[in-house]
């Protein structure tokens, strides 16, 4: 008797559930009301997806870099090396010391070893003072800062010239510690980077910094100068666009953001939800299901894959959705380009969701049948 009651109370809730269209199974039902004023509902067809699929976009003939010649300025504590031939007195020391840069890993040193070659780091020279003058013998103090090797090289000899018959003077920076520019955000080693005679632009400085994260904004990055923000397009330039490798300064700072804000997620019942990263040059929808590793053929409702869009400037988000019954809805699913924080998530079968609910009442079954037990 106690079994019976029990049995019938089952199927009763197994019923009322089945009646209801599965209200208490567990998991998302996004299947959107297509009348509902809380968002946009649209169907994905063939008058709206592109004529053509979704390609990578081909950015064309590149625009050309400033043809301006590069002059690095002297500034304090920079250390010079000058030499005047035949007068070794007046020469100083040309051996070469390590860089002030050190580290343990293999990694950050190699990209030392780099930043030492362009520092040219000597133990002894003439170091600029912080007013910006050098002492030399024979010529006196000097003004060093703010000028070119080639305008201090002038001066000494002028004034050397009072001195030494026919005076040969060379100068060079040999510690270039005056200027320097930071690289931070997602590169693999966050550093300050030297300012030297050898032009820095932005893909020199995200080399020096060992590259760029897995997690990087490859979008966009921003070059900050004083008051002024430099939008860097980063796809453009990772196309080979070097109107967008702009040439660095002292105090500049390259920020490499994450790409956390310009990701596209994929969710549902897909064989591995992700978050990808989004690739303005051009994604499609299928490049986002192949990414999941393709819709998961025993779970999933091929009617319900949605695209759910919130659109700036407007209060209702857009939600798209495709039926992939057919494989036709492949084709429509490679001409529908993503956007930036797209969210796609693949709906579940209704079995699914009965399978489920069986799957959390079989142990109250279970539990009754041991109690009547």
């Amino acid at each position: 008797m106690k079994l019976s009651v029990a049995f019938k109370s089952v199927t009763l809730i197994a019923g009322a559930i089945m009646l209801t269209g599965c209200f208490m199974a567990p998991g998302a039902d996004l299947t959107p009301n297509k009348k509902s004023k809380n968002h946009h509902y649209v169907s994905i067809n063939e008058t709206l997806v592109n004529a053509e699929p979704v390609q990578r976009i081909d950015y064309g003939e590149f625009e050309k870099t400033s043809d301006r010649p590069y002059q690095y300025y002297i500034g304090p504590h920079d250390i010079l090396s000058i030499r005047v031939w035949n007068n070794p007195d007046l020469s100083t020391n040309q051996q070469v010391m390590s860089s002030p840069f050190s580290a343990k890993s293999s990694t950050i040193r190699d990209s030392n070893e780099l930043i030492r070659e362009r520092q040219q780091v000597t133990p002894e020279g003439v170091e600029v003072q912080a007013n910006g003058m050098i002492f030399f013998p024979f010529a006196g103090e000097v003004q060093a800062a703010g000028r070119t090797v080639s305008e201090v090289r002038r001066e000494l000899t002028q004034r050397l010239s009072k001195f030494v018959v026919d005076p040969q003077v060379s100068v060079r920076v040999q510690a270039f510690n005056s200027q320097k520019a930071q690289v931070l955000g997602e590169v693999q080693f966050p550093r300050p980077v030297p300012i030297t005679s050898t032009p820095l632009r932005v893909l020199d400085a995200i080399a020096l910094a060992e590259g760029l994260r897995d997690s990087a904004d490859r979008a966009e990055a921003t070059l900050v100068r004083g008051n002024k923000r430099i939008i860097i397009d980063m796809a453009k330039l990772l196309d080979g666009d070097l109107s967008q490798n702009h040439l660095m300064m002292d105090g500049d700072v390259l920020n490499i953001d994450n790409n956390r804000y310009r990701q596209i997620v994929i969710l549902g019942e897909v064989n591995k939800p992700i978050a990808m990263p989004y690739d303005r040059r051009g994604m499609s929808l299928n490049d986002a299901l192949v990414a999941a590793s393709g819709i998961n053929q025993s779970y999933s409702n091929a009617k319900g894959v949605f695209v759910l869009r919130s659109a700036t400037g407007q209060s209702k988000p857009t939600i798209y959705q495709l039926n992939m019954q057919n494989a036709t809805a492949l084709l429509l699913a490679d001409r529908f380009p993503l956007r930036a924080r797209d969210v796609v998530y693949v709906d579940t079968a209704g079995v699914t969701r009965w399978n489920r609910v069986i799957n959390q009442i079989l142990p109250t079954t279970n539990a009754i049948n041991e109690f009547n037990n």
